[in-house]
Parts: C-alpha cells; sequence; structure tokens
C-alpha cells in the first residue's frame, strides 16, 4: 500500500538485481512528500484542558468510537499561506486528529529491515500517538519547517497487520496554528539480514516470499521474492 516516492534504477532478471539502492515510501503522506492533502477525522475541543479528559478517554485507541468525529483533509491550518487545506480556529480550539492506514504483510518486512520515521510541521504543543501509544511530543511550534523523529525497534512494533492509526492532539494558541504530520519507510531492497527458509538452498529455483512461503503463481506477485538463493524485486 505504500506509494514509492524515490525509485532507484533497477535492472531486474528472473534471478538476480544487478543494481539497488535504498528506497523512501510514504505510508502516510504529508503535502511536503509531494502528495497533496491527506484524509482523516478530526475532533475540535474547547480548551487545551480537554486533551488530558479526552486522554483519559483514550480517544487515541483503534477501537474509539468514530461515529462523532468528522471526516476532513489536512493539512490543517488557521493561515492560508501555511498548509491550508481543512480551516482550524487554532486561537479558539484545541484539535484532535485521526489518520489511519493499512499494512501488509510485504509491508512489515520493509518496516522491520528498514527505518521509520514520523516527520512534522507544527503548532503548537502536538503530541502523537500510535495504536494507542505515546510516540513523541513536541513543545511550542517549528514555523513552516518540519521534524523528524526515528521510531525504535520498540516502537516499529506497534505496527500491525491490517488497520493502524496515527494520532496527533494540539493546543490552541494565542497566535496562528497548523499541522501537517506523515510516515515514511527507507529500506534496501537487497536486505540480507532477513530469516527465510528458502535462502539456505542456492539450487532451489522456486519463488519464495519473505517469510519462506512458496508462491504458486509468483508472476502476478509484486515486491521482494528469493529465487536460487538471491533476494530479487519483482514490478
Amino acid at each position: 500500500m505504500f506509494k514509492r516516492i524515490f525509485l532507484p534504477f533497477l535492472l531486474l532478471s528472473a534471478t538476480t538485481m544487478m543494481a539497488a539502492e535504498t528506497v523512501t515510501e510514504y505510508i502516510l503522506d504529508t503535502v511536503d512528500s509531494g502528495e497533496g492533502s491527506w484524509p482523516c477525522l478530526f475532533y475540535e475541543l474547547n480548551y487545551n484542558a480537554d486533551i488530558a479528559l479526552a486522554d483519559k478517554a483514550k480517544w487515541y485507541s483503534l477501537d474509539e468510537d468514530e461515529s462523532y468525529w468528522r471526516e476532513g483533509r489536512g493539512p490543517f491550518s488557521i493561515d492560508a499561506n501555511k498548509f491550508l487545506v481543512t480551516q482550524w480556529q487554532s486561537t479558539v480550539h484545541p484539535i484532535l486528529i485521526r489518520r489511519h492506514f493499512t499494512l501488509t504483510p510485504d509491508d512489515l518486512l520493509k518496516i522491520e529491515v528498514g527505518t521509520v520515521n514520523l516527520t512534522y510541521s507544527y503548532d503548537e504543543n502536538p503530541v502523537f500517538w500510535l495504536n494507542g501509544t505515546r510516540l513523541v511530543s513536541a513543545k511550542g511550534w517549528n514555523d513552516e519547517n518540519y521534524a523528524t523523529f526515528r521510531l525504535p525497534n520498540v516502537r516499529k512494533k506497534l505496527l500491525a497487520e491490517g488497520d493502524n492509526v496515527l494520532c496527533v492532539s494540539l493546543q490552541q494558541g494565542a497566535g496562528g496554528g497548523h499541522i501537517d504530520f506523515g510516515l515514511s519507510v527507507t529500506y534496501d531492497p537487497l536486505h540480507t539480514d532477513l530469516n527465510s527458509s528458502a535462502a539456505s538452498d542456492p539450487a532451489d529455483n522456486t519463488v519464495y516470499n519473505l517469510l519462506g512461503q512458496r508462491l504458486s503463481n509468483h508472476d502476478s506477485h509484486k515486491g521482494i521474492v528469493i529465487t536460487n538463493g538471491k533476494k530479487i524485486l519483482l514490478k
């Protein structure tokens, strides 16, 4: 489900990859990635103190009742010159935002061997949550710049097959406010540290996925596979 942002020049045959570099793919876009606005659910609170009350109710969990949330598109801003897609009256109301995304087993393999980054431009005092666990927070604002938080391995394990949700809360302030945030993964398609039973037999011409499962119809398969003891990328 990832969108490829930087694609290296690859020469592929049935069993070899002649050239490869790391690639970066977005799990969740930002406007800075060039992919435009992004869908989400959001809720505006009355006071900053209400964020703590919402936290106690675990608004950031996967099983949150979303029937009373509003559908919107990010990024959010009070200023038409700063990322404005959805108007957010940030001088009056704090805001809660939920972004759902789906991961496949192939996505998780890339995440396992790669680097996952949260990228965010904010105003003000954001707190991020991933699948119900607090991820990172920041004080104040960073104007139109982007901060980057690299997920440690223990936090990468929060990502799961199927539905996931990345959430953020922001406080209202006296000045303007905005938020743009996303997730990306950078990985090496030729990573050799993955465990696979298929890699143990160099003479085996059968095609396997990286879980060691035989692919009977590999012509329709896309992604990293193993054949003849080597990893290749099928497009």
